[in-house]
């Protein structure tokens, strides 16, 4: 797909997350502007801790940002609801995760067609679409299999097609190398590749494999939460902590705690104090 034709698909501005731990807060993105175009084969690079799995959980609608704007398809994803984002993923999204993900009891087949089902197609017409999608990504003879008799590249493989059944406009794909040899692993990716060309589907992906940043149509370099020039560029520190991680974030838990605290420091000083005098 030539430049002129590319649209963006993908927008963040001044995105910002951050993960606590009891009172502790850590940092996860701070300020990510980015740009996704139509078409584009883009990868997420850096080492672990440094943000990608995060940016593309909040990309996909699975984690909410403490601050900025993720738009997806012209669409805001932050300030769906909950209902309305899970429609818009299952519509536009397909995902393939590290770990596969996929229904322990159900055969390569019905785990394909289950996510044509939650789209309301009907059984059949799922199953015709399960077989069209593996067929796609070479497994189609073996479609009756559950997934603990397929190897770890089959299975990435059935995961692969069920991100593709609903026909979305973009595939997220978070270390989907990680749990493969590096012979499974190449070959997954020039799979992904080839649909990326033939249906010009968008991937982007989070991964820190070399063969797959080498097969990037455009490397992201992510480093401590932020996007860098290159790897030897020093990350910033936040400006500010409270910025990055406000303290109306932190988890309910600590909240009430933070609350309920000062009282009962409060009440333990008055019955100090009623004790001396008594």
């Amino acid at each position: 797909m030539s430049e002129a034709n590319q649209s963006t698909i993908i927008q963040t501005r001044d995105l910002h997350k951050c993960y606590w731990v009891g009172t502790m807060p850590y940092p996860a993105l701070h300020g990510i502007d980015l740009q996704i175009r139509s078409g584009e084969f883009a990868v997420l690079a850096g080492r672990s801790g440094s943000g990608k799995s995060t940016l593309l959980n909040i990309i996909g609608g699975l984690e909410s940002a403490d601050r900025g704007q993720a738009e997806v398809l012209g669409e805001d994803i932050l300030k769906m609801g909950n209902s309305q984002r899970s429609k818009f993923r299952l519509t536009n999204i397909g995902f393939i995760f590290q770990a596969y993900n996929l229904i322990r009891v159900l055969s390569a087949r019905e785990n394909v067609a289950y996510v044509c089902q939650l789209q309301g197609k009907s059984k059949q017409q799922s199953l015709e679409i399960a077989n069209h999608w593996l067929h796609e990504v070479e497994i189609g003879h073996l479609g009756y299999r559950r997934p603990d008799q397929l190897s770890g590249g089959q299975q990435q493989r059935v995961a692969v097609a069920r991100a593709l059944a609903t026909e979305p406009k973009i595939i997220l794909a978070d270390e989907p190398t990680a749990n493969l040899d590096s012979t499974t692993g190449r070959h997954l990716i020039e799979l992904m590749q080839r649909l990326n060309q033939t249906l010009e589907t968008t991937f982007l992906i989070s991964s820190h494999d070399p063969d797959v940043k080498q097969a990037a149509s455009r490397l992201i370099k992510l480093s401590d939460g932020q996007i860098v020039d290159s790897w030897d560029e020093i990350p910033q520190p936040p400006r500010s902590l409270e910025a990055t991680c406000p303290l109306r974030n932190r988890p309910f838990t600590e909240r009430l705690r933070h609350l309920f605290t000062p009282r009962r420091k409060a009440r333990q000083q008055n019955r100090q104090r009623t004790s001396r005098h008594s």
